[in-house]
């Protein structure tokens, strides 16, 4: 039980953690982000300054 407590909290804080970092991004970063979104979406617009295109089936290229 206290296992599963303890994983149920650690994720919690993580997605807590994660939500701040792209309020952040989106207020301060000028990222265009969805309202929902993970680590994917964040690479996804990184590379897109960087300039690098992803498309929506993970491939990858140069602009």
């Amino acid at each position: 039980w206290r296992e599963r407590e303890n994983n149920r909290r650690r994720e919690r804080r993580r997605r807590a953690i994660a939500a701040k970092i792209y309020t952040g991004l989106r207020a301060y970063g000028n990222y265009n982000l969805p309202k929902h979104c993970d680590n994917n979406e964040v690479l996804k617009a990184l590379c897109n300054e960087a300039g690098w295109v992803v498309e929506p089936d993970g491939t990858t290229y140069r602009r």
